[in-house]
């Protein structure tokens, strides 16, 4: 294990020697720079070029592209948070309850925004942290628009039992995801805790495409004094208001977003 997060520490180190003022670097002047050893630099960029963080350019190096997508991965999720949060804190303060935007990695939900509400539910994630998706349902709506290729791979890992009412079965799951993507939201009671209660929207981008979702979280028994009708009303608002932030236009694309 030293030797790998050594490894690791390494690449890492060699990725922040590309700069603007200096974006090709050359084996023996990384080596010398780093103090390194000539043939760990040629091992580690080896490893670097196979997964497209570093490309090689005749006999020297630089950054590859893989690095520009998780720039624009980073961009997007930036851009997601700053004109989602207005109208979350709006949806809150409406409903009484902690609001959260999502983002899916694999087969987990991952926080990117939570916005609490005056009594916050103790059971609720947090942001950066990891929760099955076939759990929740910003997981469900998130998965529910995904490529049929890649829902089967997520799903061939397992459906995980979490709360009482977790799905197990993935062709019950995948008849779910069908419906959630009909009528355009999703309601999961005590599937992620006991007592437990999460209404999601789907939000989409200026390509149509859903790249997050507005996501209600709350104690089964508070919700259920509300009324649960106006509650998905409200979210279905807020999830149309940040995806038109993010300039979706709903009369050029599918009208599957209800």
């Amino acid at each position: 294990m030293p030797s790998l997060l050594q490894s690791v520490q390494n690449g890492l180190r060699i990725l922040r020697l590309f700069k603007k003022e200096k974006n090709i670097w050359g084996t023996v002047e990384i080596a010398r720079e780093l103090d390194l050893p000539k043939s760990t630099v040629k091992r580690l960029l080896d490893v670097l070029c196979h997964d497209g963080f570093i490309e090689k350019t005749e006999k020297k190096y630089r950054l590859g592209l893989s690095l520009l997508n998780l720039s624009g991965v980073i961009k997007s999720h930036m851009e997601i948070k700053r004109e989602a949060a207005e109208p979350l804190q709006s949806l809150v303060d409406k409903i009484g309850e902690t609001a959260m935007i999502p983002t899916l990695e694999g087969g987990k939900v991952i926080y990117l925004l939570k916005i609490e509400c005056q009594q916050p539910y103790p059971l609720h994630g947090d942001i950066g942290d990891h929760n099955p998706a076939t759990c929740s349902s910003s997981g469900k709506v998130l998965l529910a628009h995904l490529p049929n290729n890649k829902l089967e791979e997520i799903l061939q890992a397992g459906l995980p039992k979490m709360g009482p009412n977790s799905v197990t079965d993935p062709e019950i799951l995948k008849a779910q995801l069908q419906t959630i993507k009909k009528q355009g939201f999703c309601i999961c009671i005590d599937e992620m805790h006991e007592n437990s209660i999460s209404i999601s929207v789907p939000i989409r981008d200026y390509t149509g495409q859903v790249v997050t979702a507005v996501s209600v979280i709350g104690p089964r028994n508070r919700v259920n004094t509300k009324s649960l009708t106006e509650i998905v009303e409200l979210a279905v608002k807020t999830a149309h208001d940040i995806s038109s932030r993010l300039g979706y236009i709903e009369s050029i694309y599918d009208e599957d977003f209800c």
